[in-house]
Formats: structure tokens, C-alpha cells, sequence
């Protein structure tokens, strides 16, 4: 994903094995949108997006985690999950959280930084808040 300010790790090849399927209410097209998709980085800092529209893969480098995306039979989106982290519920609680404090542009983030670590949050330092890996 686009934060990353440095080449990612040699990724493994990308296998879309079997794993929790479900509908989602947050179609994957929520990340065509370039701060959807800065947001959604923030919940998963270590993850790739592969693809685009209804068709898209998030692969998580550090854990392995997978989510991937299709159509169920009624036309619906659904994700399938795997691994130790579930990508796209950590995706849609943070896309929720930024949509409830009024989805601001990147303009309305803010971000400090301590040589403990980093955290990025919307309006002031009490808002929403998320912790980054130093």
C-alpha cells in the first residue's frame, strides 16, 4: 500500500487457499479511494493490496494473513479470511471509525511521534488514534 516508504520484503507466492468466508457490508471497492485506503493501512500497516474494484487481495508480508474478495450468488461482496490476523475486520473497524468522525481527507489527520512510538489520529490527539510500528 502506498505508505510504505521503503520496498516491501520478498513476498511468498500468493496462494487464495480455503479459509472463513462471510458477506461484508464494506464492499472492497472502499479502498479504490485513495484515503480509504490510507486508512485502511493504518489498521494493517504491514499489508499489500492486490487488485482493484470488486477483485482485490490484501496480503499481510509480516504474518502471512490473507483476505481476498468475490461475488456470493446473490451479487453480494464476500471476503475470505486466513490466517492469524483477520485483515479486512481490522479494515472495516478502522473504515468505520473515520467514517463516524466525518471521513476527513489526510488534510485532518494528525501524528505523534515519541521514540516509543507512533501513533496517527483524526482531529486532536484525543480523537480516534491508531498505533503505528516505530
Amino acid at each position: 500500500m502506498i505508505t510504505r516508504p521503503h520496498g516491501r520484503p520478498p513476498r511468498p507466492p500468493l496462494g487464495l487457499l480455503p479459509g472463513r468466508t462471510r458477506t461484508t457490508a464494506t464492499p472492497p471497492t472502499r479502498l479504490d479511494d485513495w484515503t480509504g485506503r490510507w486508512v485502511a493501512q493504518l489498521a494493517v500497516p504491514s499489508a499489500e493490496r492486490l487488485g482493484g474494484g470488486e477483485f482485490q487481495v490484501l496480503s499481510d508480508v509480516t504474518t502471512g494473513s490473507l483476505a481476498y474478495f468475490d461475488m456470493d450468488e446473490d451479487g453480494r461482496p464476500q471476503v475470505t479470511q486466513r490466517g492469524p490476523i483477520s485483515l479486512w475486520d481490522r479494515v472495516t473497524d478502522v473504515l468505520s471509525e473515520w467514517e463516524t468522525a466525518g471521513a476527513p481527507h489526510q488534510s485532518g489527520f494528525g501524528m505523534t511521534i515519541t521514540p516509543e512510538e507512533q501513533t496517527v489520529w483524526i482531529g486532536n490527539e484525543g480523537g480516534p488514534s491508531w498505533r503505528l510500528p516505530v
